[in-house]
């Protein structure tokens, strides 16, 4: 087998999460192979809403470090000069219920008192705001922190950039195996070479159980299948995007998103399954889709449906990130579990990685996110 004299860090995926790994890394000094074993943002990546809100922030991450994550966004499409379809018209997040809202006024309270800009509106507002929410929309906050950025042009953006800073990308490259000596992942074999690595991150998302295995390191998370669609719509139907705000529990699809796109299309989502790997693009879903997302907004339901597709998303057990080392390989960094906030998150995440391997630390306390966590051997 041809042995290549390797990288600092061998990232193994491609999805916004690797990208963002490979992008930071490259930009402090290292030196990065990136594998993927089909196109970039061929897994969740490529079925994602692309939101970019405080509403999804990890309840984990202190808000200063949400803050500067979305400031992130601006500050990558400015240095880089990339079109990723950066929207920066804040988001709307609605209540259908008074149990809503009043989860909703405790919600922004509770920012507001944080500093965050965020407020809400009333119903003369709401209607001037969004003239098309259906009346049923009982209440409504607005923030102008967030917005919105196309997935699949940021991951190939943030690859691209990684690429200027002398990165390696190599798609359609399937990591075979990772290669483990006294206690360390050494490098990984992909395409059929063995590539040397002083780090080895795993941010395969929904296939890091996977990957994990070459490492004989248990990563706990399943794929999670998310459905989305989208519309063609007349211009200026919607003016921003729009999500509902559920009380903390048990939702069936983790919520409903509607965005315009700068196309005069309108993306709508989503689902929540676990189907494993499947990918189907039921019809049923549509069915569901379309039936919450009207009732948000009634003028959809006069659109057609130019498409809908699935992807699967990385779930932990409690639904929070891993982040991590691991005790059997101190070189084995893990980054997955993201599920549906894997955009808002993918920048803020490729840094801290980056951070663990540079400076041994991170900016951000990120214990809660260790891979430890789910350990429930006894005496460890």
């Amino acid at each position: 087998m041809t042995e290549i004299s390797g990288f600092d860090v061998a990232v193994i995926g491609g999805g916004v999460i690797g990208a963002a790994i490979a992008y930071h890394a490259a930009k402090r000094g290292m030196s990065v192979g990136l594998f993927e074993k089909g196109p970039l943002a061929a897994g969740a990546s490529g079925a994602s809403m692309g939101l970019r809100s405080i509403w999804v922030w990890s309840h984990l991450l202190p808000i200063e470090s949400g803050l500067r994550n979305d400031q992130r966004f601006i500050d990558f499409a400015d240095e880089t000069g990339e079109d990723i379809e950066l929207d920066t018209s804040g988001r709307i997040i609605t209540a259908n219920s008074e149990d809503d809202l009043g989860y909703m006024h405790d919600f922004v309270e509770r920012l507001q008192k944080r500093g965050i800009e965020i407020r809400l509106l009333d119903q003369a507002e709401i209607r001037d705001v969004e003239p098309n929410l259906s009346p049923r929309v009982i209440g409504a906050a607005w923030s102008p922190i967030g917005g919105n950025a196309m997935p699949i042009k940021l991951t190939y953006a943030l690859a691209r950039a990684a690429k200027r800073l002398g990165a390696s990308i190599y798609t359609h490259t399937p990591v075979t195996a990772v290669h483990v000596a006294g206690g360390q992942a050494v490098g990984v074999q992909a395409g059929g070479r063995s590539y040397k690595a002083q780090w080895v991150v795993n941010a395969a998302g929904a296939w890091c159980k996977a990957i994990g295995k070459m490492a004989d390191v248990e990563v706990p998370v399943a794929p999670r299948k998310g459905q989305i669609m989208l519309l063609n719509a007349p211009a200026g139907l919607l003016r921003h995007g729009i999500a509902s705000l559920h009380k903390p529990g048990p939702q069936q699809t983790g919520g409903t998103n509607i965005r315009p796109t700068p196309h005069g299309q309108i993306l709508c989502g989503g689902t929540s399954e676990y189907a494993d790997f499947d990918v189907t693009a039921r019809e049923q879903n549509i069915h569901d889709i379309a039936r919450r997302c009207v009732e948000l907004v009634p003028a959809l339901a006069h659109l057609s449906v130019l498409r809908s597709w699935a992807g699967v998303r990385p779930r932990t057990a409690d639904g929070e990130f891993i982040i991590s080392g691991s005790e059997k390989l101190d070189n084995f960094l893990i980054a997955t579990g993201h599920d549906f906030v894997g955009v808002t998150h993918s920048l803020v995440t490729g840094e801290l990685i980056t951070e663990m391997m540079i400076d041994g630390k991170t900016s951000t306390p990120i214990d809660a996110f260790r891979l430890s966590r789910f350990d429930t051997e006894p005496n460890r």
